[in-house]
């Protein structure tokens, strides 16, 4: 009798979509919003005039982009990052706890586990940070508020956003809970 060669194709095609799953049980490739978070963040990373002179005029313009359009303006581009497994799962994880259990935007788990720890308990890496947002629909909107910065003195979200050490980056969404978590130096 011969094999049915048919069933071959679709026991791969099985094994490898359940090859997708992350450590958090969730699918490994990135909704369509997350995509798009990544890719805005990408372009503002490689072409900062390009990004500002698309995303930035109109808020400079009237005055509300917190200086972001100038200071993309006179930056340097930087390497585009690439998503790591362990921190998309990390970012993922903390967008569901928030979402799920503390109703409310913060860095650090709802048990308690600090933002740091959360974050390397997935991801191998000596260098990291974490950008958290509420409210944006869209991964645009997200990477916007991330880059203007509203009341937030440090500016730490562009910083981190924009800094050429990070190689890495995970985002995660649940709800309108977005993670975006960085790193460098990882394996995974």
């Amino acid at each position: 009798m011969k094999p049915n060669l048919l069933l071959f194709p679709l026991f791969i095609l099985i094994l490898g979509l359940a090859a997708c799953d992350d450590d958090d049980g969730g699918p490994s490739a990135m909704t369509a919003e997350e995509q798009a978070a990544f890719d805005y963040t990408n372009y503002a990373r490689t072409d900062p005039q390009g990004f500002a002179e698309e995303f930035l005029l109109a808020a400079y313009q009237n005055g509300t982009d917190n200086g972001a359009y100038e200071d993309l303006m006179a930056r340097q581009p930087v390497s585009a990052l690439q998503v790591s497994p362990g921190l998309l799962a990390a970012a993922r994880a903390h967008s569901r706890d928030m979402n799920e259990n503390c109703q409310r935007l913060q860095h650090d788990s709802c048990d308690g586990t600090t933002w740091s720890d959360r974050i390397w308990s997935y991801y191998d890496g000596g260098t990291i940070a974490e950008n958290a947002a509420w409210g944006y629909p869209t991964g645009l909107d997200v990477v916007l508020g991330w880059i203007i910065d509203h009341n937030v003195p440090s500016l730490g979200h562009r910083v981190n956003l924009l800094n050429g050490a990070y190689t890495h980056v995970g985002i995660g969404l649940a709800g309108t809970y977005w993670t975006q978590d960085f790193g460098a130096g990882g394996t995974n």
